[in-house]
């Protein structure tokens, strides 16, 4: 049996496996109790096989936090009220739930010092508002939020909540007293370790008063930050594990980083997998025997079963991967590994929490479990799917499984599209996983696949469709810069997917993340490579999560590549390119120049079927350059919403 899979105990609390869905913020009520929508959720994920559930984060108080942040509340009899029911909901599948106590965030409040009181050890600036110093909490302050922390715990408790865990990581209040960064208190809270340690272990043991010796209590913490002058596991970070080690929680929950170095917390796709690995590995070897809880990047099943069965820890985390698949579990369980979503790391779900709040960018039902359900269509249709890139490929699979009519036309000889190359880079496996699982789905759905398919007005119109799905991906942009046309010009995608053959001197024109993965590919293969940007500072401009420019920076800054900013290509000889910036005129030897300088939408045929019998939409790129996000989601909303949208033609 795989050791994924055994129970585990903890006092009266048996685990059925050891996977958890890590706490993450997501869609609490407006009051920050747990919402119908956050407990729909939340009750997939448990549906999906997990053993233990973790909503957002739990603040005891709301003296010091503002409603709408990220995490959840515990304040008030109505938000124990609706903990019970999802407690209920849960243990229906066999599920635990887990909450995180937490006195709240300190200086990484996200509300405006106009609407919140940033509070933390010490008067350290506020991390979203740099000009605004925190107001120290007074002595009395935190004697309050200890006994609010214990009647939160006898509320938990109350409402059927299986195991609680003291929240202390990650940069947020309690580790701002831990920290000597944040904390330069004078008073019995601060100046010595144990000091220091002072009110998270007063906050502890309110919660164990509150709810006895035998129920489990967990905490979660971050031996090294990774940042200047932060912690590090050899000043302070393993002496405070040894501490913790005595004070008898059921498992300590670890972490890395914190909000200046993110990346470290939640790995992005510039991150290696089980990027955390090596502090549960470093403490072991230091004699610390409560259990671990670990996270990180650990969704490739054979390594997550390898760091339990080789007692690294004794719970795996999934946070981002049970976003994207809630039926991991389950899935390899059964031995079902071609049917797991691998998550791509791209960090959308981060990057939505202003625009596009609570999504996946490859799973659109994601924190929309109670309005995004398919039902049976009302009529079987004929469907042609014009484009074998992610988007095609998840919408022709997806109405297939629907039960419609569906073929596929690929003008190449290969699926994937533009994921081929963004998929190409040694460090972007998790994009591999996710194609290869786009292929495999679509294979399995029974749609049909036509390569070196070429499609035009004639060849559809011979087709007879009922429907045409455009997703043929965007064109290269070609500037029209002398040269452009010659053979030492190749693309990113040639470079990256069809192993185009380049010289030793490589100038990349554009400095968007294409360009650079392209740099940083042709950098580890030994070539001398160069960056021209029309634009700013790189990376920073980019449409990605912060998560993403944190982990492609550290790529940058490990690479030996030449930058060009506010730099414009002028010319492209046999033997080098010319370059322009505001002062100076500079040639560049170069062998070949990778085109990397945008993408533009292919409107040509979409125009040229307008005001035909059958329908036509087009998704992700076809609409507008962009990500995987726009055309899966895109191809989501046409399946879900396809009787409506073909009403006119019943």
């Amino acid at each position: 049996m795989s050791k994924l899979f055994e129970e585990i105990t903890f006092g009266p609390v048996t685990l059925k496996n050891r996977l958890a869905v890590a706490p993450m913020g997501t869609i609490h009520a407006a009051d920050g109790g747990v919402s119908p929508e956050q407990r729909a959720y939340l009750v997939e994920r448990a549906k999906g096989g997990f053993g233990l559930i973790y909503p957002s984060a739990h603040t005891v108080s709301d003296r010091f936090e503002h409603p709408h942040s990220s995490g959840n509340f515990l304040c008030t009899e109505s938000h124990a009220e609706r903990l019970k029911i999802l407690a209920d909901e849960l243990h229906q599948y066999g599920a635990k739930l887990a909450i995180q106590l937490s006195p709240g965030y300190g200086r990484v409040n996200v509300g405006t010092p106009e609407t919140t009181t940033h509070v933390s050890a010490s008067a350290v600036p506020s991390f979203w508002h740099k000009d605004h110093l925190c107001k120290p909490l007074t002595v009395e302050e935190i004697h309050q939020l200890v006994e609010d922390a214990g009647r939160a715990a006898r509320m938990a408790k109350d409402a059927g909540v299986d195991i609680l865990e003291v929240h202390a990581y990650g940069g947020y209040l309690l580790d701002q007293f831990i920290s000597k960064q944040w904390n330069h208190r004078e008073d019995e809270y601060g100046g010595s370790l144990e000091n220091r340690l002072r009110f998270i272990r007063e906050f502890y043991d309110s919660i164990r008063a509150a709810v006895g010796p035998e129920y489990p209590i967990s905490i979660k913490f971050t031996p090294q930050h990774s940042l200047h002058g932060g912690r590090t596991l050899d000043d302070e970070g393993i002496e405070i594990v040894k501490i913790l080690n005595t004070w008898g929680f059921s498992f300590i929950h670890l972490d890395h980083g914190c909000y200046e170095v993110w990346n470290k917390a939640i790995p992005s796709a510039y991150d290696e997998p089980g990027s955390q690995l090596f502090i549960a590995e470093r403490l072991r070897k230091e004699g610390i025997t409560t259990p671990f809880l670990v996270q990180g990047k650990l969704n490739y099943a054979p390594q997550a079963e390898e760091v339990i069965a080789s007692g690294t820890a004794d719970i795996i985390a999934m946070g981002h991967q049970s976003l994207a698949d809630p039926y991991w579990p389950n899935k390899v369980q059964e031995g079902r590994l071609d049917d797991v979503l691998y998550c791509t790391a791209c960090n959308e779900c981060l990057n939505s929490a202003v625009r596009r709040p609570g999504t996946c960018a490859i799973n659109p039902r994601t924190c929309k479990e109670l309005t995004c359900n398919l039902t049976p269509p009302k009529k079987k249709r004929k469907i042609l799917v014009v484009g074998g890139g992610p988007g095609g490929m998840y919408t022709a699979a997806l109405a297939a499984n629907q039960g419609h009519d569906v073929t596929l036309w690929e003008k190449s000889g290969t699926l994937g599209g533009l994921m081929n190359a963004a998929s190409a880079p040694d460090f972007k496996v998790d994009m591999r996983r996710y194609r290869d699982h786009l292929i495999a789905q679509l294979y399995k759905s029974g749609a049909k696949v036509l390569f070196n398919r070429t499609a035009d007005e004639a060849s559809i119109d011979a087709f007879a469709p009922d429907l045409v799905i455009l997703a043929m991906g965007a064109e290269t942009v070609r500037p029209p810069i002398p040269g452009i046309d010659s053979n030492k010009v190749v693309t990113a995608y040639d470079v990256l997917a069809n192993h185009t053959k380049v010289g030793e001197r490589v100038v990349v024109l554009g400095g968007g993340h294409v360009g650079i993965e392209a740099a940083i590919e042709l950098d580890d293969m030994g070539k001398r490579v160069t960056i021209v940007e029309m634009a700013g500072p790189l990376i920073d401009s980019a449409d990605m999560s912060a998560n993403m420019k944190l982990g492609l920076k550290e790529r940058m800054n490990k690479a030996h590549i030449q930058v060009f900013t506010h730099t414009k290509m002028t010319d492209i000889t046999p033997d080098y390119v010319v370059l322009e910036t505001h002062w100076d005129t500079i040639p560049i030897e170069c062998d070949n120049v990778v085109l990397a300088s945008g993408f533009r939408a292919p409107h040509t045929l979409q125009k040229s079927l307008e005001n035909k019998p059958y329908k036509v939409f087009a998704i992700g790129d076809c609409v507008k350059p962009g990500k995987v996000y726009e055309a899966v989601h895109g191809g989501f909303d046409v399946i879900w919403k396809l009787d409506r949208l073909m009403g006119d033609c019943e």
